[in-house]
């Protein structure tokens, strides 16, 4: 699952940036900053086949370059050492090694 942290009103951008790297589902939602309490962030979680997530970090990262705004930040955590390996190839479009 890929995390991603952008300024609010960006997040159609990098969601099409992320189309060809098989993403399976996206959810975004408002955020608030810690330091800045003003500041309004949408967090972005998106799962990307494992094999794919370097190539959409790099693609992501380089979406976020042309954001004035200093607050985003992309980083991935392994979805099959958090909700097991059945729920894990049915988000990835992978169905059950007997081809279900």
């Amino acid at each position: 699952m890929l995390v991603i942290t952008i300024p609010k009103g960006k997040k159609e951008i990098v969601a099409d940036a992320l189309f060809k790297y098989d993403v399976t589902l996206y959810q975004s939602t408002l955020a608030r900053g810690t330091m800045d309490k003003t500041m309004t962030k949408e967090v972005m979680f998106a799962i990307v086949k494992e094999s794919r997530v370097k190539d959409a970090i790099y693609k992501v990262e380089d979406k976020m370059t042309i954001f004035k705004s200093k607050v985003s930040m992309v980083y991935a955590i392994p979805l099959h050492n958090i909700i097991g390996v059945q729920s894990y190839m049915s988000l990835i479009n992978e169905g059950d090694k007997n081809g279900n």
